[in-house]
């Protein structure tokens, strides 16, 4: 018999009990976020009262919604479960009549992940690569410029709304959570956390912001193709970090970046990902 239902902090032990094949599996160190809403879920689906599979979701703002944290028992793949969940899930989402946006995002070689995005309606929207730099040194070239930072509330708006203008795929919220763009993607919360820097020289901007996962980042977003050869922006984003040593820059590369990308021993490269999505 199968069955489908929000997971508690009493289903923590079964979870544990799972043959996920996940080395470091970091949902064992946030379970209880995961599972605390009204931002995130867990469900899990049983058989026989057997835990086999996991999945959830998590709302941001502007009407978005992100699928993930899918998980399986070894023992019981390739019987469709995942799907059947994620199926499961997305019904339950698009009840919600304040949702507009569900996503999902997958290594760029994961052909089944992708394969089950596709039955669940949600289409290719962007390709890009994030990982974290270890030594920003053979890109700082001009330690005399540091852009301007953007101070007040109207010149940020505006900062931020130039970004309607480039015709971006997706803006990273945070870390390894693309959305496409809106103005209502960036919560009031967010738009006062976020640090925002202008080029003297170009007029372009540079987005960043505290992040957190597993360890201190700086998410930096810069959506235009010249990020290797503008003046100026890794200084500005060294000194940044020169009084957080343990803060490391978290770089969000668009695919027709990193194919520019040099000194690849600078950083600590990861698999690259795509995000697939519906608008309902």
């Amino acid at each position: 018999m199968i069955t489908i239902r929000p997971l508690t902090t009493t289903d923590f032990t079964l979870y544990q009990q799972m043959e996920t094949g996940v080395e470091n599996d970091y949902m064992l160190h946030v379970y209880d976020r995961l599972i605390t809403p009204p931002n995130n879920y867990l469900y899990g689906l049983f058989k026989d009262k057997i835990l086999v599979t996991v999945a959830g979701y998590t709302y941001f703002p502007g009407g978005n919604v992100m699928l993930g944290r899918l998980r399986s028992d070894l023992r019981f793949r390739k019987l469709g479960y995942p799907t059947q969940l994620l199926h499961f899930l997305v019904d339950i989402i698009k009840q919600d009549p304040d949702v507009c946006f569900i996503g999902g995002y997958t290594h760029i070689e994961n052909w089944p992940a992708k394969k089950i995005l596709a039955h669940l309606g949600l289409t290719f929207i962007d390709k890009y690569h994030n990982f974290p730099a270890i030594n920003l040194g053979p890109f700082i070239v001009d330690k005399t410029l540091i852009w301007d930072e953007v101070i007040t509330h109207s010149e940020k708006r505006a900062a931020l709304q130039t970004l309607m203008n480039e015709n971006i795929a997706s803006f990273v919220y945070e870390a390894y959570y693309p959305f496409p763009f809106s103005s209502c993607l960036i919560s009031d919360d967010k738009f006062s956390a976020m640090r925002i820097f202008q080029s003297p020289l170009t007029q372009r901007y540079l987005f960043v912001d505290d992040d957190y996962k597993g360890e201190k980042l700086l998410n930096i977003r810069y959506v235009h193709e010249d990020i290797f050869t503008t003046p100026g922006l890794f200084h500005t984003i060294a000194e940044l970090l020169k009084h957080e040593p343990d803060r490391l820059p978290w770089f969000n590369f668009s695919k027709t970046q990193y194919s520019e990308l040099k000194h690849k021993d600078c950083f600590r490269l990861e698999e690259g990902w795509e995000l697939h999505g519906v608008f309902i």
